[in-house]
This record gives structure tokens, sequence and C-alpha cells, in this order.
């Protein structure tokens, strides 16, 4: 069969029938068929903060910055160089490169960044990660290549959270915006209307079609401004149970698996003669959140006597098989001497009874499913670390993904006295473990308010550099102080895998610390 007769039979099952009914045989020829358990909810930045979302608006869209496979470096995208950046740390000026169009065929210019940036920040849809953008205080287009962004305070993480899809660039006069910031006590419709369901943006790759729960169709944009793909098209495969992806990728059904198996399925593809296994460094971490307005978890006592009884080694060979990393800070260790392990400092060789003398019942709270097929055994393992101290009484209760984020936090209204839950980088800095769990109001839990720890995440945002002594100092503080108050719980880091059939190349390639799957290195063998 010839690749002009594959490809027409490809289209009409996608015009006829959708892409559920798409074959491997359709995609023979150097295209990539890629089998994920993660789901794709929107693929609008302004919504979008799940992993898998993120992951495919950085196969079909482009930021100002971004990181090039296998670094950890930021690096130039839309625009010619790294910006410049005033004195005061205040004044961030961008030069866009030339001859950039969107896949509807408009020219991007500086007015296509400042609505983007814009409308994410002012969409303001809780779900999604507008507040990422929030010290921007005036955005200025003086010519069609220039963007002068403005912030209010200092932040030297700034560039690297322009690197995440919140700030896609899309185009002005496909997509619409409100004209000032969304109130946060706004009704979800108010946002919404704003929000796309189809993606219009200038990366590699177009989204040809999409059908929720089952699967994603990317075609190559002959239009895209980088270099050429190694495939021409990638079908993504939502499966409901790691189970049937384990099927389909033994038989050939899908070239690639990426997130996730469990740890017996991994077992099952070692010294694989049609498989092989790439692993990736960790950056996505799990850990126990506390809400200081409810009982039990209002004692600092209580909140100790938990820090110590946690066996993170246990839960490591238990419940996913070596497959993660034991976590003692909220910053995984793959970010060097800005990782502190102030947890097991302070907790190592304490026992949950230093801290309390008398019986504590809790509930801990998780969500079915959205984490993969060992939850429920993490949090049972939990559970029983508890209560081997013969100190807790834990009573286990989950909800669906949906009904636990809404019940689970902020503080204020949070219904959960203690909750697992994970966390995967938005953009590469430290910071990124910090400031989302320790500011009192940046906070997405908003479970901890201390002056001291506000004043500390100030000084490492406006310090001279990301890496310098003096910030790596106050990443030190910040790090034993909340070992010390004990708001959250650091567990594990997860160790990513990705498993690929023998034919295909550039899997290693994307593997890196930035945590971004790049469908575009991918290419098939011999096609």
């Amino acid at each position: 069969m010839s690749k002009a007769t594959r490809f027409a039979r490809l289209m009409a099952a996608v015009a006829g029938l959708g892409a559920a009914v798409l074959t491997p045989a359709a995609f023979a020829g150097g295209n990539i068929i890629i089998g994920t358990t993660d789901t794709v909810h929107t693929v609008d930045p302004a919504r979008c903060y799940d992993f898998y979302c993120a992951n495919i608006l950085h196969n079909v869209g482009q930021t100002l910055v971004s990181y090039p496979p296998g670094s950890s470096k930021i690096a130039p995208e839309l625009v010619k160089s790294m910006p410049g950046i005033s004195k005061d740390g205040l004044t961030y000026t961008f030069k866009l490169r030339q001859g950039i169009k969107f896949q509807n065929g408009s020219k991007l210019t500086s007015k296509d960044v400042k609505f983007s940036l814009d409308r994410a920040l002012w969409i303001n849809d809780p779900e999604g990660a507008g507040f990422l953008l929030a010290d921007m205080k005036q955005i200025d287009t003086p010519d069609p290549t220039t963007v002068v962004i403005h912030l209010k305070t200092p932040d030297v993480s700034f560039v690297s959270k322009l690197a995440y899809t919140v700030a896609t660039i899309l185009p002005s006069d496909v997509y619409t915006s409100p004209n000032k910031p969304i109130p946060n006590d706004a009704k979800p419709g108010t946002y919404r209307k704003f929000e796309r369901e189809t993606f219009v943006g200038s990366g590699p790759y177009k989204i040809a079609n999409f059908t929720k729960d089952q699967s994603m169709l990317l075609t190559t944009w002959k239009g895209y401004s980088g270099n050429k793909p190694s495939n021409d098209k990638v079908l993504v495969r939502f499966y409901a149970k790691s189970s049937q992806m384990l099927v389909a990728l033994k038989s050939g059904e899908i070239d690639v698996a990426f997130r996730s198996f469990t740890p017996a399925q991994t077992k099952s593809l070692e010294n694989s003669s049609e498989i092989n296994e790439f692993k990736g460094k960790g950056a996505s971490i799990r850990y126990l959140v506390f809400n200081p307005n409810l009982e039990p978890s209002k004692s600092l006592k209580v909140r100790r006597a938990v820090a110590a009884a946690m066996d993170r080694d246990r839960i490591v060979k238990n419940v996913l098989d070596g497959a993660a990393e034991p976590l003692y800070s909220m910053v995984p260790p793959a970010f060097g001497k800005a990782s502190v392990p102030a947890f097991n400092t302070r907790y190592g060789g304490k026992k949950a009874s230093d801290y309390i003398d008398h019986k504590v019942k809790l509930t801990l709270w998780y969500s079915r499913g959205h984490y993969g097929d060992t939850e429920t055994a993490f949090a049972q393992t939990v559970k029983r670390e508890l209560e081997e101290t013969n100190l807790f009484n834990v009573t286990l209760k989950s909800a669906e993904w949906a009904q636990f984020t809404a019940s689970a936090y902020p503080a204020s209204t949070g219904q959960y006295a203690a909750f697992l839950m994970g966390w995967y980088p938005d953009y590469l800095d430290p910071d990124d473990y910090l400031a989302p769990f320790y500011a009192s109001k940046d906070s997405f839990l908003r479970v901890y308010n201390n002056k001291h720890m506000d004043q500390l995440l100030g000084d490492e945002r406006t310090a001279s550099g990301p890496s310098t002594d003096s910030r790596l100092k106050t990443f030190a503080e910040i790090q034993q102080l909340a070992a010390r108050d004990v708001p959250i719980v650091p567990l594990y880091v997860v160790t990513p895998f990705a498993y690929a059939r023998k034919d295909i190349s550039g899997v290693a390639k994307t593997m890196g610390p930035a945590q971004i799957f790049r469908y575009w290195v991918l290419s098939k063998n011999g096609g």
C-alpha cells in the first residue's frame, strides 16, 4: 500500500468515523502512535494545567522561550535572543524573530504576544495557570517585533515562567479575551466564554482531530518556522487502564507508551527483545498536605509526628518497586545545591512518640485514579506506617478528581484535614516547588501563613541571578522553615519512564529535566 493510499484512508477515517477507528496500518511509513493513561480536558492555554494538556500544547504551540530537548537551560524560541533586563529587574525587552506565522496564516507580531499573555492572566481560570503571570504590570509593544514586559516586583524566575504553556502565543484574530481581569469569585461561565475547544498556534503540529478520552491526531504543519519534525503524523491514544496500554504496546498497536504503567507492568517489559526502556530525571513529586484549620492538623506536634513516622524508602520499594526516590524537601534532588533534605535532617532517627503521647484519629483523603493505578496502595502504605506507631487511627477516604480538588483546598474552604497530592514543574526553577506551596497569598493550597516565609520567598525572587550563593542560602532557609512548621510532608519524586518499540528512534532525546515529551524528535526506522 502506498503512502498516498494510507494517508487517504487515514483522512477518511478521521472525517467519517472519528479518531477512535484509526488503526496501526494507517500509520505505517514513519508515523508514530503514542499511548498514555493521562487525559486531556482542554487545549486552551488559559485553562490548561494538567501534565498532558501541557504536553500537547508544547507540541502544537510556541512560547517566547523554551527548553531545547535534553536541556535544563532556557533558550530563545519565538525571540531572537534572551531578553534585555533592566537593572532594577522590573523590565524585560524581547525582540521577536520575523516571518513567523500562525497555523491560520496570520503573521505573528508583538500585538499577539501582548494579547496572549494578557488573555491568560485576565481570564483567570481557577483551573489554569494564569497566576504564573500575576507579576506582570504592563506590556508595551512599541513596534511589531518588540515586546516590553513590566513587572510589579522583580522575579528572577520570570523568564522560566514564560516557557510554560500558559504563555503560549496565540493569534489575536482567532481568540477572544476579556479587557480586564475577571474577578476570583466569578461564575465559571464568565471566563469559559472566552476559552476555545480547538487550538490554533505556531508549533510544529496541528490538531487534526480530537475525541476526548479516545485519541488525538496531530499532523505536521508545513509553515512551521523551526526544524521539520522527524515524522509526518502522531496519533495519541488515551487508555482508561494501563493494562490495556500494555497489551497495545506488546502487540505493536502503539509504538510508544508514556505515562504510566504499574511497577508490575514495567517488570513484564524487562529484557524485552522488542521494546526499549527510557529513564528520565525525576521532577514530579508526591506529598501529604495538612489543613491547619481542621483537627487534628491544627496541632504542630501531630504534623511533626506524621513527618517522623514516614518511611519513604518503604513507600518507594513496596508501592513503586524502586521507580522513584525518597524526597526530603519539596525541591527535588535534580536541582543540586538548591535542594536541601531538611526533613531528613530534622526527623531522621525520630519517632512519632517523640512528639505525641496520645492516640490521634486522622482521615486521609486521596483521589482515585488521577495519579495512576498505584494510588490506593500508596494511601494504604501511608496509613499502615502511621498506624504502626500505635499513635494514629487512620481512616482512608477517596474521591474522583473533580470532587477532590473542589473539596481539598484552599485551606479556608477545604474540607480535608490531610490529603495526598502531586506536582510536576511549570518552570524549571526551585521557586516552582516553594512559592506555590508556602506563599500565604499566591499558593494554590494556602495552608501556610508565615510572614518570615513570605519575606524569604520575596528575597529569593529578587536575587541578582538564579544560582547565586545568596539565593541558595535563602532556599536553604525556606526548606528548613518548612520542615520546622510542617504544613506539607514531601514523600517521593517520581522517576519518569517511556517505553518504545525497537524501531522507534529519538525517545532518549526528549527524556530531559524539562518533563516535555517532544513528538517532533521521534521517528520510525525505515519509515
